[in-house]
């Protein structure tokens, strides 16, 4: 089968887990900018958001 690629957001009380059980995770960045837990509500409502990512030097 095709293994999907996601970028999982946590934020407040969430973890890494789906149906199976816990998922291993690695934090790759830190955001620094914009409100996530805004983007998560209207993630939950409306689906798929636009974001923008930037690499810091």
């Amino acid at each position: 089968g095709v293994s999907e690629k996601e970028m999982l957001f946590p934020y407040g009380s969430s973890i890494f887990a789906s149906k199976f059980g816990l998922l291993p995770g690695n934090h790759f960045a830190t955001i620094i900018e914009g409100d996530l837990e805004k983007l998560g509500l209207n993630v939950l409502w409306k689906g798929a958001q636009d974001i923008t990512v930037e690499v810091m030097e």
